[in-house]
């Protein structure tokens, strides 16, 4: 049973079976529960959106842990109903979702978007791209279910309408505007595409942030310094005012920089991944600064050796998607006493080897 943060207080999630097998918990508490106030909690059910009484058991998928900041609290016994075959598959990275999810709708939309989205007979469109047209603002009025939408160029009425259409989560920036709010808006993913912005201004429930490799965003503001966000960037760069920041995917050419991550001192979980070779990282030191640092993935480091990475004191699981044969190797060996779990696919002879 593990305790997980949100960003107004903790939901809870249940392991019920091999698998694994788990479901979120009909739980929340603005401080850390115990396993005493865990024990009569039944599991979710959620209806937000086109959801009607669906459980949130699933088997989990892929090998990945769970994410490094839930907190394991102990056991105890099965909530009655739960189902021992479950047919639904997710990763652990669904049951958080589906917590923020259904609180939202419970206590943040308001109820006029979301009666508008359970009675309306506009299309179900799941994508609007307002780009390149003289679309107007009445078109998003006809579609009440419409939940992500696709812009280009300056504001122009954006951030109002966004306000004005709760429904409205997921949104497609191409050519953004120097300076970018977006605050008071319910997005809670946004992506900016062929953009070179100087502030950014995130509404607080936002969760994901995707900046394309054409895309340079000099500064954020966030809510905690972008602790509840994951962000992910096709190249190597983090933008100012995420030094809260817990979860990266970065991606970056020959040589990665650590210097970009060096003041994310609270990050936990770390994706890096090299477009072409040599795949170096330099300046690896700085993560050694990293005392949370649990999950490290590494695709296409070629250039790594096995002592490129510095200690890092919380390091749970590593993993190297594509190495050379003597580099794995090498860290095999380093890591075989340590309480550490690796895991490294895609092995390659070095050149000189042939």
């Amino acid at each position: 049973m593990a305790a997980i943060p949100l960003r107004d207080g903790y939901g809870a999630c249940l392991v019920t079976g091999l698998g694994p097998m788990a479901c979120a918990l009909d739980f929340f508490s603005a401080e850390m529960p115990s396993v005493d106030e865990l024990a009569d909690a039944e599991p979710l059910i959620l209806d937000h959106h086109v959801l009607r009484g669906q459980p949130t058991e699933i088997n989990v998928i892929g090998d990945e842990p769970p994410p490094p900041w839930w907190v394991w609290l102990g056991r105890r016994d099965l909530p009655s109903g739960v189902s021992e075959r479950v047919d639904s598959h997710a990763g652990w990275s669904w049951l958080p979702a589906q917590i923020a999810a259904q609180r939202r709708w419970d206590h943040t939309l308001p109820a006029f978007a979301k009666e508008a989205y359970r009675t309306g007979q506009g299309k179900a469109t799941s994508l609007l791209d307002m780009t390149g047209t003289s679309a107007s603002w009445a078109e998003l009025d006809r579609l009440p279910r419409c939940r992500s939408l696709v812009w280009s160029g300056p504001d122009r009425g954006l951030r109002e309408a966004l306000v004005a259409h709760p429904i409205v989560s997921d949104l497609t920036w191409v050519d953004a505007p120097r300076r970018v709010d977006l605050t008071g808006t319910y997005l809670t993913r946004l992506r900016l595409s062929a953009s070179d912005v100087d502030v950014a201004r995130l509404p607080d429930d936002l969760e994901t942030l995707k900046l394309d490799e054409d895309t340079r965003v000099a500064s954020v503001v966030a809510a905690d310094e972008g602790r509840w966000l994951r962000l992910t960037t096709d190249h190597a760069e983090v933008p100012r005012g995420l030094n809260g920041l817990w979860d990266l995917e970065l991606t970056g050419d020959g040589t990665i920089s650590a210097d970009t991550v060096r003041d994310l001192r609270d990050l936990r979980r770390l994706r890096l991944t090299w477009r072409s070779a040599p795949g170096e990282l330099s300046g690896a030191f700085a993560l050694s600064s990293m005392s949370r640092l649990t999950d490290v993935k590494l695709i296409g480091a070629y250039g790594m050796s096995a002592r490129t990475l510095p200690e890092l004191p919380s390091l749970s699981w590593l993993v190297c998607d594509g190495l050379y044969r003597k580099a794995a190797a090498a860290i095999e060996t380093r890591y075989r006493d340590a309480d550490v779990r690796v895991d490294i696919t895609g092995i390659e002879n070095e050149w000189r080897e042939f």
